[in-house]
């Protein structure tokens, strides 16, 4: 029988730290527990909100005048394929890095460039975590679950998931709840270290191992971004920019040092890091109780005490900047709630 709250904080929970109450707060470990807090949900009619490790997103200072579910499901399973491959299925509620760390003791190539990622495998999987070059998506077979407004079951294959950089059908559409899914690792591989700081690291390493990706990720990540379990953070608050090549190259002519490469589709990814930091001059500003990290311009910290709106300002704040200066606009990777 699930225990349902009220008036819960939800501040604690999330890893940028603000946010008010939800008016009902349930934590559920399988399906079944899930089938019921929707169902109490329904009796009242109450807005739902599932939430995992709290880790990219931004909550209202009002809070949530709903069930906020907190979704702890959990189980991994390793099956071995006849072509040297290994699935694995795993519970939405695990920890995304506990499951980076196992599979890279177990010596499998696929997500050690995804290392230090705060947050659960659902949220991994809604996002499209990406990282240092790679995007969970190019290791998803399938995802499992039901939808909250029927309470029909639903295996999605990689290609239904509609992923794209930072976003897929789970993020456009809340009523899928992921319950588990099914990843696609490799017993043997080519380490993937054609990001820059890989690069360095690795120039004279042959046959690296997906420990030896993992640790040096973990130590650049360590180097670069605030320790979120000290500070006020959601990682990256803003999306990198995507851009016809028009547009990019009319860019490099006033900004030659801009970076930046195609993408599957043939538009230009470029570094906001860069131009929040090169062209903008923001990297380290601050406002108050809330600024951008001195190490990585892409990071909004909460220094302490800030609340939703101030973060909310500031984050517009850093919008209008931009567009200011380069005439484009900018996302934000992280989702109020």
């Amino acid at each position: 029988m699930i225990n349902i709250s009220e008036d819960v904080s939800l501040k604690d929970l999330t890893t940028l730290r603000v946010g008010g109450l939800a008016k009902y707060f349930v934590s559920v470990k399988n399906p079944d527990e899930l089938r019921q807090a929707l169902s109490f949900a329904k009796s009242r009619k109450l807005p739902i909100f599932v939430l995992g490790g709290g880790s990219n997103l931004l909550i209202s200072d009002h809070g949530f005048a709903g069930l906020v579910i907190k979704n702890e499901i959990k189980g991994i399973k390793f099956t071995d394929q006849v072509d040297e491959s290994v699935h694995v299925e795993v519970g939405a509620g695990e920890v995304w890095d506990d499951l980076v760390n196992l599979s890279t003791s177990r010596k499998l190539f696929g997500l050690e460039n995804l290392s230090a990622i705060p947050g659960t495998v659902g949220g991994a999987i809604v996002q499209n975590a990406g990282a240092y070059g790679a995007e969970l998506k190019d290791f998803v077979l399938s995802v499992s679950g039901f939808m909250s407004n029927t309470g029909k079951d639903f295996t999605f294959d990689n290609k239904d998931c509609q992923y794209r950089y930072r976003d897929s059908i789970f993020k456009k559409n809340k009523k899928y709840i992921i319950t588990s899914v099914v990843l696609t690792l490799k017993k043997k591989g080519i380490a993937n270290i054609n990001y820059a700081d890989l690069k360095d690291k690795f120039a004279d390493s042959k046959d690296l191992t997906p420990t030896q990706v993992r640790e040096a990720i973990v130590a650049i990540r360590q180097q670069k971004l605030p320790d979120w379990h000290r500070v006020g953070t959601a990682g990256s608050f803003f999306m990198n920019l995507i851009m016809p090549e028009k547009k990019f190259l009319k860019l490099k002519e006033h900004y030659p040092d801009l970076p930046g490469f195609k993408n599957e589709k043939g538009e230009m990814k470029v570094s906001l890091a860069w131009v929040l930091d090169k062209i903008c001059h923001l990297k380290g500003y601050r406002e108050g109780n809330v600024g951008l990290y001195e190490h990585q311009a892409l990071v909004l910290i909460n220094f302490g005490g800030a609340t939703e709106k101030e973060i909310s300002t500031f984050a517009q704040k850093i919008s209008d900047l931009v567009k200011e200066k380069i005439n484009l606009e900018i996302k934000w990777e992280v989702e109020k709630i």
